[in-house]
């Protein structure tokens, strides 16, 4: 048996498998797989869609994940010591 007939055989099983499984199913089940392959396949349409308009190609702020976390506390604590003393208390 050469290497092209493992795969005639795989597929053949695939198909069977196929076959029985449309098979075990009623109309109604059909169509509302149907349905869901169809909106499946739309959103995977709209992704490659997103990132062919807005390429991925340089990181953002969130690469250095620990670069953002200091900037937000010091982002955070900043505002909080402009809210405290406008609210008039002093320094801790």
């Amino acid at each position: 048996m050469g290497a092209g007939a493992g795969a005639t055989m795989r597929a053949m099983a695939t198909r069977e498998k196929f076959d029985r499984r449309v098979d075990q199913l009623s109309e109604p089940s059909l169509k509302a797989e149907y349905a869901q392959l169809l909106r499946e396949r739309e959103i995977d349409r709209q992704v490659v869609e997103s990132y062919q308009r807005t390429p991925q190609l340089k990181p953002d702020g969130w690469a250095d994940l620990e670069k953002v976390r200091r900037a937000s506390r010091r982002a955070v604590l900043g505002r909080l010591d402009s809210e405290e003393r406008a609210a008039g208390h002093g320094r801790w």
